[in-house]
């Protein structure tokens, strides 16, 4: 009758923490996000060529180029998919001002201008364009590139900027 005290009582120490035990709450939580669009048939590189500009036509300050129009295609954008949002981001021209992006190219003088097509609204670091999604799944944003000579004297170089779109789907 000793050992079956005995098995008791350490069955019963042995068994006291899992009767004190503490109850523990797990949450679990997420987000269900739009799908995302193809952009440009699926490349992630678009390239503006502004072709040759005389630097003649940009000695006067706040001369520009011609524009270049180009369209940001949105493809095969998924059912449930409403808008997409392009936010832009890049450096920044210290002498033509934030909606212009600076030259790192070989030309002096210029800075590179991206605009809204639609409206001319320029989109500089920090701005954005949203269009809704077409009932055929696409969506376009027409633009247009083109230079600007904020003080003028530009000198004759190559010309070269980064602008990094991102995409938000909703």
């Amino acid at each position: 009758m000793k050992i079956s005290n005995k098995k008791t009582l350490l069955l019963a120490l042995l068994s006291w923490k899992a009767f004190s035990a503490d109850a523990v709450n797990i949450g679990v939580t997420g987000n269900i996000v739009a799908s995302p669009c193809v952009f440009n048939g699926g490349n992630t590189n678009l390239d503006i060529n502004l072709g040759n500009i005389q630097a003649s036509n940009m000695v006067t300050p706040g001369s520009t180029s011609d524009p270049v129009a180009f369209d940001l295609l949105f493809t095969s954008c998924p059912l449930g998919t409403r808008s997409v949002t392009v936010t832009f981001a890049g450096t920044p021209d210290p002498a033509a001002g934030a909606d212009y992006y600076m030259n790192s190219g070989s030309a002096t003088g210029v800075a590179v201008a991206m605009s809204d097509a639609a409206t001319g609204s320029l989109k500089g670091t920090g701005s954005s364009i949203t269009k809704t999604i077409a009932a055929d799944s696409t969506a376009t944003m027409p633009m247009q590139a083109w230079v600007k000579s904020a003080s003028g004297g530009t000198t004759p170089g190559s010309i070269s900027a980064v602008v990094v779109m991102t995409m938000q789907y909703n």
